[in-house]
């Protein structure tokens, strides 16, 4: 049976920077390696992203719904992993007010200038929405496919 993991990602800005997290090595899912912060959609969550987002963002960072400037969903990436599963991540992109974070069990926060956070980058899936976001910054929610045999993402506007 095909099973759907929904996720939330958001990517915060201060002053030119990018808030990273460099998830911790004893992670089962992508240990060591740099996104935004985010995780799992509680079940309760499935139709709310929004919700889903603000409690990943408090949970990962301390910055409650008065820090956060403003965030809007920009992408919808669905990625096949294997025969069982479809991960579909829901990315954010947003301001915040102050860049005080706090500690949290996933890994170690940072702040990187823009062009910094590209290198940090090398999840492919992450890596092309950062790209054509700092490319592109449309109004619009893009949809986005991921080809893992190019890898190459298939833009469409919703």
């Amino acid at each position: 049976m095909l099973m759907f993991r929904n996720i939330v990602t958001a990517f915060l800005m201060w002053n030119d920077q990018m808030l990273l997290i460099e998830r911790s090595q004893d992670k089962e899912i992508a240990p060591g390696i740099w996104f935004g912060v985010g995780g799992h959609m509680e079940h309760e969550e499935i139709n709310d992203p929004y919700g889903a987002v603000y409690r990943e963002i408090f949970e990962e960072t301390g910055l409650d719904t008065s820090k956060i400037q403003e965030i809007e969903l920009k992408y919808i990436v669905y990625n096949r992993v294997d025969d069982k599963e479809i991960v579909v991540n829901h990315i954010f992109f947003g301001e915040v007010s102050a860049p005080y974070v706090v500690p949290n069990h996933e890994g170690v926060l940072h702040w990187i200038g823009m062009d910094s956070a590209l290198e940090k980058i090398s999840h492919p899936v992450v890596l092309k929405v950062l790209n054509h976001y700092m490319r592109d910054r449309r109004e619009d929610i893009l949809l986005g496919v991921l080809d893992w045999e190019e890898p190459y993402v298939w833009w469409y506007p919703i």
